[in-house]
């Protein structure tokens, strides 16, 4: 399950999302960068399930925003057709897509939409739900963990406490919230992005890698740095305060 964050600002919106890709028992097969932009329009999308498949489905709506040359046209079409996406998406996959682009109209926005029906969210199965604040798809810090780090802040951008926040993610087994019945495992590695989509363009940086090595299950505990504990998760837009 693709960790991910995404949040929008007053003239950006910025995502970070680890980069690893994995075997269904875990086993780490590489990383790369799971964000897929616009070159047309401020449009970025992130997405979490089997690869061949989210990839698929985030350059479908890629399309959509390029043909149009609208952030508020794709939006609007993919709000209207997910309903043909769900025929497509049939045979039980599950794929949670993240957007993040710079609305015409409304400036920098945030949207969600799963293929499956998520108790924890609160969103039904492929409606595109607008997130106003902070969207995280991880494992959320614990009280212990907050009490030895300090107090997260990401009013001004998600760089500074990145780390710290995906490796509270790594370090806790995930269950998958669209097979919740799978054994979890670790499934956060190979690297950390940060996307920042603006109205002119984009940033993409790669923030921290770890020692995951290919071939071999993600083992954080063997990792040097912090350790963290429970398997508390929020994969329903909630926030850190800023």
């Amino acid at each position: 399950m693709t960790a991910f964050i995404l949040c929008p600002y007053a003239d950006r919106v910025e995502i970070l999302s680890d980069g690893a890709a994995y075997s269904p028992d875990g086993v780490f097969l590489g990383s790369h960068c799971k964000v897929m932009v616009s070159d047309v329009v401020p449009f970025a999308v992130v997405g979490s399930g089997t690869i061949s498949e989210t990839s698929l489905l985030a350059a479908m709506i890629l399309a959509a925003a390029e043909a149009t040359g609208s952030v508020d046209d794709a939006l609007a079409i993919l709000a209207g057709s997910l309903e043909a996406v769900r025929e497509k998406a049939s045979g039980g996959l599950g794929m949670r897509m993240a957007i993040g682009a710079i609305s015409e109209t409304r400036g920098p926005v945030c949207f969600v939409f799963s293929t499956f029906a998520d108790p924890a969210s609160g969103v039904p199965a492929f409606t595109l739900q607008e997130m106003p604040r902070c969207f995280a798809q991880g494992a959320a810090p614990t009280g212990a963990d907050l009490a030895e780090y300090g107090p997260i802040s990401i009013g001004d951008g998600l760089e500074k406490d990145a780390v710290f926040m995906l490796d509270c993610m790594r370090r806790q087994k995930m269950t998958n919230p669209s097979d919740p019945d799978r054994e979890p495992f670790y499934s956060v590695g190979g690297h950390i992005d940060l996307t920042v989509v603006r109205a002119d363009g984009y940033e993409q940086r790669t923030l921290h890698t770890w020692p995951d090595v290919v071939g071999e299950k993600i083992d954080p505990v063997s990792d040097e740095d912090l350790t963290f504990s429970d398997g508390t998760t929020f994969t329903d837009g909630t926030s850190f305060d800023d």
